[in-house]
């Protein structure tokens, strides 16, 4: 033990200990605030960004719809059949006799288209 040298006493500088605990909160604080604010930061990019999405999905994915394409799109689709549909309806017979209307037309201009091909000129 005797060849090992004599170590000097540590000695703090004076009034060390009296503004220790003022310094360490000093040097605390400011890095608290830095990661909230990082964090923060984050959020509002990631807010903007699924905002800015969202509003742009919005403008292309649906188109709407008058009823009446709506309806046509479920019969079509065969989802509602024609029974359905009358079924719905206050006056079922004034749909009808429209279907009626509508058919009988379509009829009369397919004859007339014929009976012209038919004579020769």
């Amino acid at each position: 033990m005797q060849k090992l040298p004599k170590i000097q006493d540590f000695k703090a500088p004076d009034d060390y200990f009296d503004h220790l605990p003022e310094d360490i909160m000093d040097k605390i604080k400011p890095q608290r605030s830095i990661y909230w604010m990082k964090y923060a930061a984050a959020a509002a990019i990631l807010v903007v960004s699924l905002g800015i999405w969202q509003y742009n999905a919005s403008d292309t994915q649906f188109e709407t719809l008058s009823m009446d394409e709506e309806v046509d799109l479920y019969i079509e689709s065969q989802y509602w059949t024609a029974e359905d549909v009358l079924s719905m309806v206050d006056n079922p017979e004034e749909i009808l006799d429209q279907i009626i209307a509508e058919e009988m037309m379509y009829e009369v201009d397919v004859v007339n288209e014929n009976d012209q091909n038919w004579y020769p000129l």
